[in-house]
């Protein structure tokens, strides 16, 4: 008799909540999803499978990971996965130039703050990279579907590098240039052939194509203080500060500030601005900062990169467009 009324219970709950709830979600017209799985398989190199070590700056560890293994982390860390596919490719390329060129057992340096490490994974210092578990944390409901789209990048590119008259180039990126990358001389100390500026119409989408940064005249004083020893207001409070010597670009190389030279790369760091691409507007006591760009504006631009995927073209033009004379090739092994 128990048994009975237990199955009367459990029929009557499924034909009053879950037989009409079925029944909605089923006229309602949601697509029902089936779960990605991700796609683990080996990524297969022409160059065979390279090591490198890695320094974890975040639990303080060396490792060893294969080495496109570690370039799909970092993709994941340095692009948005939503971007293009051939814009990934190209970001895949670049991050594996940049790689093997630090790497010991290619005659690179590998990274100076610790020893024994090709490279680490700090993206002040050298790359930004970061965990499957972090990735996926990241993208919550489409973690699968952008981790295997990146690792579908990394390994349609394997093997691939971007070499300048037979020798590994410096692969430099950045997010945003808005509008014209920059020179390597006029951000750095060096000239070199492939990183030239070019024209770049394709990063438009970026929030950072244009932003403005407010600051009080008080606010102003406190931020460049460390960089010059007199007073950077004027005894009304209004900010001294003069147009200063720019690039052909319109980046500011250097400024005077209170009669002082502060360089431009001090005067983004002192501001907190997104680009040395910059211009202000003083009134009263307030200034207002208006910034072109995220980054250094050296080398591929990923927004612009992403761009010209979405024109249609190939990872291969996407790097011949932002690095100057240079050719895809595969890593060169002996």
């Amino acid at each position: 008799m128990k048994k009975l009324v237990s199955f009367f219970f459990l029929l009557t709950v499924f034909l009053i909540i879950i037989l009409p709830t079925l029944i909605a979600r089923g006229c309602s017209g949601e697509e029902v999803r089936t779960p990605v799985e991700i796609d683990r398989s080996p990524i297969i190199s022409p160059a065979g499978e390279i090591t490198l070590k890695v320094f974890n700056h975040q639990s303080e560890e060396l490792v060893e990971m294969p080495l496109e293994e570690y370039l799909v982390g970092v993709v994941a860390a340095e692009m948005p996965a939503s971007f293009a596919v051939e814009a990934l490719k190209a970001q895949a390329v670049v991050a594996r130039t940049y790689t093997v060129n630090q790497m010991l057992a290619f005659g690179g340096k590998g990274c100076d703050r610790h020893a024994g490490a090709d490279i680490c994974t700090n993206s002040a210092h050298c790359q930004a990279w970061e965990s499957e578990k972090s990735s996926l944390a990241k993208w919550q409901g489409e973690g699968a579907e952008y981790l295997n789209k990146i690792r579908s990048a990394v390994g349609a590119t394997a093997g691939k590098v971007i070499t300048h008259e037979g020798r590994l180039i410096d692969a430099v990126f950045h997010s945003t240039c808005g509008g014209h990358t920059e020179n390597s001389e006029d951000v750095w100390s060096t000239a070199l052939p492939y990183l030239r500026s070019v024209a770049c119409n394709f990063c438009t989408d970026s929030r950072w194509t244009e932003t403005q940064h407010e600051f009080t005249a008080a606010a102003f004083s406190e931020a460049i203080v460390p960089y010059v020893s007199a007073l950077p207001v004027s005894a009304s409070g209004r900010p001294l500060l003069e147009q200063g010597v720019r690039s052909a670009t319109g980046r500011l190389k250097s400024v005077l500030i209170a009669g002082e030279t502060v360089t431009g790369r001090d005067f983004r760091t002192a501001f907190k601005l997104p680009s040395t691409n910059v211009t202000w507007q003083i009134t009263d006591k307030k200034i207002t900062f208006t910034a072109k760009g995220y980054g250094h504006g050296v080398g591929l631009c990923q927004y612009g990169a992403n761009g010209l995927a979405k024109q249609g073209k190939t990872y291969t033009e996407i790097i011949e467009h932002y690095y100057t004379g240079v050719a895809v090739t595969d890593i060169p092994v002996s």
